[in-house]
């Protein structure tokens, strides 16, 4: 009978929990169509950067994992304590508790089992989409079929067991404290004020409100150039994301007391139109619902900032490109006797026209005047090179030559570094070679990451003015006609293998294969990377959207039912359709809506601070608005969803549809 009992009992909450269901479905599709994807060794295989892959999604799916659980047991609380009634109804039937939990589980498990019976051909499905943007984003000419491998089942599998073993423990516990009548009168339980004085209420709001402030200027303080990038930073970050989910969660504990005070202080505000009964409806709910707000919103924060990173990703593409490869194949070399190029520029000639072949040294001056503004360790001189080698550089580029009077230098930097030297006083004029050089410009858009060994800058001096100094690095400049890959770069290090590996007298074998970069090999790598990146933050992004909406959509059309008595109420005292339907809108626009105006305008703050760092790799300054507009409107489009299903499931409720 109760096996009966809970076929039919799942059936009616496949109907009731509709959302819920789609929810976890997908999310155990995406879940397993990642897993596919990092599993199959034709992705990995077409780049070095794609193994790292599957160590990124392992993290990923742990976040995934504790926000589905979360999810699952929200939503199964939830159920149990629609249908206390039911159970409490069930004992007085004679029907032993341990029975009841049986049957619970039972229903739990046929639940969820499925959405994973379904979500592994979805999933399939999404594998071979995923395959597709993957392919594009690699510029592969040809399509990778995704197999679909018993590893990855079972992967998503033993994810299903660890979340529904976590939350039916945790059910069963429940049950267990629980007596007959605790069954029955569970569903009247009379809300608890969480703050019965009204200044402890108006404090922890304060300080609420100080403290994520405090976390926004601590994360901003951290957030440029001249501090990012040491080791403490990393600290600093995590513990103003600490004190922003501390402040979040006291906001959304206080914030509906506080409207709800507001409203009723002012009368004009307080009788006008339906904001009275709106403002109730969502105080009561938050008062029980205030530690959920704030998981809420901080998974609405954890979304934003996921479909921001990705933006910023994708923005830096190009420049992160020009930045580590501008030239088609560089090579150097900085220990002396050096080699000869000649070889290398053979290997390149067997598969690829050559177009152009550029030499150039690099030279040391001992003074390392410039150098002192760098903090750098290794490097005892100040990098230079002639202004000859410079302009063929420039030429190569497309980019406009410079000239220097005989009294005269160049300074070429990084982006991220100019800020050391820029209206510094002390680098204005140089001793160099028994002369002053006045410094003409700074300029950081011909500056590539291996310029130098060093890699911070160097100095552009003219021609007669290295003859009497060291040469510390020789570099090797080729452009080809053809577009350079991947294949080239292995090439190069398989012939060449004799002058970029050596064993030293201890048997240890080292290798320089850093010292060879080829374009083709690195917009590769970079495709794989902004592929990885966007598709798994967008990844996490849904998922935590999802759950939110789920939730929200979940409490709302539970709400229908169980205050259905109220709408029925204001449709006797003669408020008509139109105006009965703009409230349940309204009111469904508060509940959605306060969980995330504080997450956006935090992720606003943080994504701003970020652009500080950013910002030079990016188009423009202000291109971030741009991406943050962008990442608001995915959020929104895939919230807005929930947000008109529960909209429609609430009018079909009150109107006694299904």
């Amino acid at each position: 009978m109760l096996g009966k009992l809970a076929v039919r009992n799942t059936k009616r909450n496949l109907k009731d929990y509709l959302l819920y269901l789609i929810t976890i479905t997908i999310s155990f599709s995406l879940i397993l169509a990642f897993n596919l994807v990092a599993s199959s060794k034709e992705v990995v295989e077409f780049s070095s950067s794609m193994g790292a892959f599957k160590g990124v999604l392992t993290f990923v799916n742990v976040i995934i994992v504790f926000v589905v659980c979360f999810l699952i047991n929200y939503t199964t609380r939830f159920m149990f304590e629609k249908r206390s009634k039911e159970f409490g109804t069930y004992m007085l039937l004679g029907i032993k508790k341990k029975d009841i939990a049986r049957l619970l589980v039972t229903e739990n498990i046929l639940l969820g089992f499925s959405a994973l019976v379904l979500s592994v051909p979805l999933g399939f499905l999404f594998s071979q989409f995923l395959s597709l943007v993957i392919v594009k984003m690699l510029v592969i000419p040809k399509v990778i079929f995704i197999s679909l491998n018993f590893v990855s089942v079972g992967l998503l599998a033993l994810y299903f067991l660890a979340i529904y073993v976590l939350v039916l423990l945790n059910l069963l516990r429940r049950i267990r404290k629980m007596t007959v009548h605790d069954f029955l009168y569970f569903d009247k339980q009379n809300e608890k004020k969480m703050f019965r004085s009204n200044k402890k209420r108006n404090i922890i709001f304060v300080l609420s409100v100080i403290l994520g402030i405090a976390s926004l200027v601590l994360w901003h303080s951290r957030c440029n150039m001249d501090k990012f990038g040491i080791q403490e930073t990393l600290t600093y970050l995590i513990i103003a994301v600490i004190m922003l989910i501390i402040s979040i969660y006291g906001v959304s504990a206080t914030c509906a007391d506080i409207m709800l005070s507001v409203l009723l202080k002012s009368k004009k505000i307080k009788y006008q139109k339906d904001n009275l009964f709106v403002t109730r409806t969502f105080a009561s709910k938050a008062r029980t619902m205030s530690f959920t707000f704030g998981t809420l919103s901080t998974l609405i924060l954890l979304s934003l900032l996921c479909l921001n990173f990705s933006s910023i990703n994708k923005g830096v593409y190009r420049t992160s490109i020009e930045n580590t490869a501008p030239y088609d194949v560089h090579i150097y070399d900085s220990e002396q006797p050096f080699d000869n190029f000649d070889e290398y520029v053979k290997v390149i000639d067997e598969d690829y026209t050559i177009n152009e072949i550029i030499e150039y040294a690099i030279y040391g001056e001992p003074a390392h005047q410039i150098q002192d503004y760098y903090d750098v360790e290794f490097y005892k001189f100040d990098p230079v090179m002639k202004l000859s080698d410079y302009n063929k550089l420039l030429k190569l580029r497309n980019m406009d030559t410079i000239e220097l009077k005989d009294n005269e230098y160049y300074l070429v930097t990084r982006n991220q570094s100019l800020y050391k030297v820029k209206d510094n006083d002390d680098i204005q004029t140089i001793q160099f070679a028994d002369k002053k050089l006045h410094l003409k410009a700074i300029d950081t858009k011909s500056h590539w990451n291996n310029i130098t060994n060093s890699g911070r800058f160097v100095v552009i001096v003219p021609d007669k003015y290295v003859q009497e100094l060291a040469i510390y690095e020789r570099h090797l400049i080729v452009d080809t006609v053809e577009e350079t890959t991947a294949n080239l770069r292995d090439k190069i290090k398989k012939d060449m293998e004799p002058q970029l590996v050596w064993i030293d007298e201890d048997g240890t074998k080292h290798d320089s294969y850093y010292r060879v970069s080829v374009r083709g090999a690195v917009i590769e790598e970079q495709n794989a990377m902004t592929a990885m990146l966007a598709s798994t933050c967008l990844y996490l992004a849904f998922i935590l959207t999802s759950a939110v909406g789920t939730v929200l959509a979940v409490q709302s059309l539970s709400d229908s039912m169980k205050h259905k008595y109220r709408y029925l109420t204001l449709r006797r005292l003669g408020v008509n359709d139109i105006a009965l339907f703009k409230t349940i809108r309204k009111q469904l626009f508060v509940l959605f809506g306060v969980p995330v105006v504080y997450s956006v305008l935090s992720s606003f703050c943080m994504l701003a601070s970020l652009n500080n760092v950013y910002q030079t790799f990016l188009q423009s300054r202000s291109v971030y608005l741009l991406y943050f507009a962008g990442s608001l409107a995915i959020f929104f489009f895939i919230y807005g969803i929930y947000w008109i299903a529960a909209y429609i499931g609430f009018k079909r409720n009150i109107n006694g549809e299904g």
